[in-house]
C-alpha cells in the first residue's frame, strides 16, 4: 500500500455511504499497525459540494467526494486490495491537508 491508494473500506456498517477509503499517510511513515485514511463517498449521495477541504475526485469514471475533515485510522492489516490510485490528485489531496490544518 502507498500514499494515495485507494482500497475498499473496511468497516462494513460504512460501505454503503463510503465505499472506498484512501491511504493519505506518507509512506515514510509506515511505522505502526495503523494507517491514516479518509473516507470517499459517492457525490450522488451527497450535497453539492465546493472548495480545498473536500476534494472531488474520480474513481472507475464516477465522482466521490475525498472526506478530509473525517480522517481516521485503520489496521493496515484490515486494508485488502488497492482498486485505485489518486496520486494524479496529489497537488489537491495536499491542498485539502494544508487547508484542515493550517488554515490556508
Amino acid at each position: 500500500m502507498r500514499q494515495f491508494d485507494v482500497l475498499d473500506n473496511p468497516i462494513a456498517r460504512a460501505r454503503r455511504a463510503m465505499p472506498f477509503v484512501a491511504i493519505l499517510q506518507s509512506d515514510l511513515a509506515e511505522t505502526g499497525f495503523d494507517r491514516v485514511v479518509a473516507p470517499l463517498a459517492p457525490t450522488t449521495a451527497m450535497p453539492p459540494l465546493a472548495g480545498r477541504l473536500i476534494p472531488i475526485v474520480e474513481i472507475g469514471r464516477r465522482d466521490y467526494a475525498l472526506l478530509v475533515p473525517a480522517l481516521t485510522t485503520l489496521r493496515a492489516t484490515d486494508l485488502r486490495e488497492v482498486v485505485a490510485s489518486l496520486a494524479d490528485e496529489r497537488a489537491r489531496i495536499l491542498a485539502a491537508l494544508d487547508y484542515l490544518f493550517i488554515g490556508f
